[in-house]
């Protein structure tokens, strides 16, 4: 058992380095100009002469784009947004020379935030609050490209986009909505599917022993920070292309033992994801956040969990006992009540769907 243990941990090292090579690439444009921008907008759009906060919207204009050029519009979702997402946007749809790409940070997270010092409970984070956010940025920055708009999202934001072309059908002649979800209840097993189609019956067997070694005791303690990090990992090897590479690595890795298993997840997820699992683990978690801790970026999964438990729920379950994802109904309500203090609206049945 030691020496397989010891071939796997050289396995990982291997593989991470190879990886890390392989995501250290930089971009060195010269074809294109990017832009930072801002728009103030109403914390309520019912009351436009109340409170503000600033959203943040960023520009990438290719040297050769005509005046009437197309917009792709990408309606930003559950974290904050960078220039490099939108270099990768552009990049990744074949660096159009006539094509112009504007990105609006969804309200809530990075630094499209309010001046409230305490950011614990984001009540002004709603869907349909962020919708209104875009068709205002449409109406501000169509004067400066008036070409024919394409919305587009992914996942959550893919959801967001088939709404916003619903609800403003004059900002877009074309949406584009890769992964979109459009059906939310309060917890949905289909992820669970998906995770099972990917690392297969045995994958799936190892994962789910170690789901057990590490339940918790009571919500957010030792053992449920490292459960939730496992599952952040596993969202990470099933859902991004860039960490896809990963899956069978996992599978091997799982005939550890569950010490060394964890150990060895937090590793590459430092090494690799700039700990993007125990960011998302350690935000579900956080008790309270405040404005300098929220415009780091570094706890905008907190902000999700608000969403899911006020409007838009898909807690996963698994699809039968013995699964990865051992919380049912009622541990979500109480996780949320803890964090935020109101019992979940989208327990109650009020489903929010495009």
């Amino acid at each position: 058992m030691k020496t397989s243990a010891a071939r796997s941990c050289r396995y990982v090292l291997i593989f991470a380095v190879v990886l890390v090579g392989a995501c250290g690439g930089k971009t060195g444009p010269d074809t294109y100009t990017i832009i930072t921008a801002s728009i103030v907008q109403p914390v309520d759009h019912q009351r436009p002469g109340g409170r503000t906060f600033v959203q943040q919207v960023h520009v990438l204009a290719p040297s050769g784009a005509t005046k009437d050029a197309p917009v792709f519009f990408n309606l930003g979702n559950e974290h904050d947004l960078s220039e490099r997402d939108l270099v990768g946007l552009y990049k990744a749809y074949g660096e159009p020379g006539n094509v112009v790409f504007i990105q609006a940070e969804h309200r809530g997270y990075g630094q499209s935030v309010t001046d409230d010092a305490d950011q614990s409970v984001p009540y002004w984070v709603a869907i349909e609050a962020a919708l209104a956010d875009y068709h205002r940025v449409v109406e501000r920055f169509r004067k400066d490209y008036p070409g024919p708009w394409m919305g587009t999202g992914y996942s959550y934001g893919g959801g967001l986009a088939i709404h916003f072309a619903a609800k403003y059908p004059g900002d877009l002649k074309v949406v584009l909505s890769s992964s979109g979800v459009v059906d939310w209840p309060f917890t949905m097993d289909a992820y669970d599917r998906g995770v099972r189609a990917n690392f297969g019956e045995a994958g799936y067997k190892r994962l789910a022993r170690h789901i057990v070694n590490l339940e918790p005791k009571k919500p957010f303690d030792e053992a449920w920070l490292e459960r939730e990090f496992l599952i952040a990992v596993v969202h990470g090897a099933t859902q991004y292309g860039r960490y896809q590479a990963l899956t069978p690595l996992m599978k091997a890795l799982a005939m550890l033992p569950t010490g060394a298993f964890m150990k060895t997840l937090h590793w590459i997820d430092r090494g690799i994801a700039k700990e993007g699992a125990w960011r998302y683990a350690s935000s579900n978690a956080k008790p309270a956040l405040s404005r300098q801790e929220k415009i780091t970026g570094r706890w905008d999964w907190r902000v999700w969990r608000f969403q899911q438990c006020r409007e838009t729920g898909v807690f996963e379950v698994s699809v039968k006992p013995g699964g990865v994802f051992t919380r049912g109904r009622n541990d979500f309500i109480g996780e949320c009540v803890s964090l935020f203090r109101e019992y979940p609206a989208t327990a109650r049945g009020r489903e929010w769907s495009p």
